[in-house]
């Protein structure tokens, strides 16, 4: 019925979009994953749909690329896994690092996610684990300890944009804001302290 949604980026949220088409301001859900790709305010957007449906309700969920979308039927496709929380992992994860914790039965990665306990993560892991046996993903330069240094540095920013995101700004703002600021090692107090400094500087 929905298969994607072409028009303009009229305003844009933690947790979703506002996109002018035909007339209409459509609100869509989103991850932060996908709204790192979107083009400014105002400029035309594409994203890819998934409507999920209620009695009394119609919420469209959107997508930068397939290999989300396709991700995210998946993970709602998982007893107990609703679309919150499947959003909610698109946004701590990308499709090759989520499958690779996956395929190394990796619960405690994760259970690091937002509304996901250890128990779920587990089931999770339980219901895909055969799915992605022999997905290949792409490998890092060097497994092991720097896989651990990217995974960590992703937290952090992550980290940071929410804490951000928690105290008001809007997520390009936060963005840009943590890429000024961010260092390898830091705390996530000190990354919030520095990336607020810059803020009232600009």
């Amino acid at each position: 019925m929905f298969e994607y949604i072409k028009g303009v980026l009229e305003a844009e949220r933690a947790d979703g979009v506002v996109v002018e088409a035909g007339g209409f301001g459509y609100w869509i859900r989103t991850s932060m994953t996908t709204n790192a790709a979107l083009p400014a305010l105002h400029e035309p957007v594409k994203l890819l749909l998934y409507p999920a449906f209620r009695e009394d309700d119609v919420t469209l969920y959107g997508f930068s690329t397939e290999e989300e979308r396709r991700l995210f039927v998946t993970l709602i496709g998982i007893s107990g896994i609703g679309p919150k929380a499947a959003m909610s992992l698109l946004s701590q994860f990308d499709e090759a690092t989520f499958i690779r914790h996956i395929q190394n039965a990796d619960d405690k990665a994760i259970s690091k996610t937002p509304g996901i306990g250890k128990k779920t993560a587990a089931r999770i892991i339980l219901e895909l684990k055969d799915k992605y046996k022999d997905f290949e993903t792409p490998e890092t330069e060097a497994a092991g300890g720097a896989t651990e240094r990217m995974q960590a540095a992703d937290a952090l920013y992550n980290e940071g944009i929410n804490g951000l995101l928690g105290l008001g700004y809007a997520y390009r703002e936060a963005s840009d804001l943590i890429d000024q600021v961010i260092e390898p090692g830091m705390s996530i107090e000190a990354l919030l302290k520095a990336a607020l400094t810059a803020a009232s500087k600009s």
